[in-house]
């Protein structure tokens, strides 16, 4: 199977989007929580992800800063984990309702 992004990521001052051919050494710099395989749909993801479970989630949040640290990301993020975000919502919003929710730790 292909992968292909779930989101519009920028690397080097460009965007890339799902159906966009990403060039390997581009597609490198790309985190895993990023990306996804043909054929699979929202269903088949969150069970492979985990998301939904009642038992927890096996996706880790995304880093806080530096790279794969984007808005894109962490909206992914908050989706995955049923977190309403609005949709102008800045990353530090998001990340703010995903402490609020419960889903991730609050950093000290």
């Amino acid at each position: 199977m292909t992968r292909r992004l779930i989101a519009y990521v920028h690397v080097g001052g460009k965007p890339y989007g799902p159906d966009d051919k990403v060039p390997a050494e581009v597609a490198e710099q790309i985190g895993d929580h990023a990306w996804t395989s043909d054929g699979e749909d929202g269903d088949e993801q969150q069970a492979q992800t985990g998301a939904g479970d009642s038992g927890g989630t096996t996706t880790e949040a995304p880093p806080r800063s530096g790279r794969g640290s984007g808005v894109e990301a962490w909206r992914t993020f908050a989706e995955q984990h049923d977190v309403d975000v609005a949709a102008d919502a800045s990353r530090e919003d998001i990340i703010a309702a995903a402490e609020s929710a419960g889903v991730i730790e609050r950093e000290e």
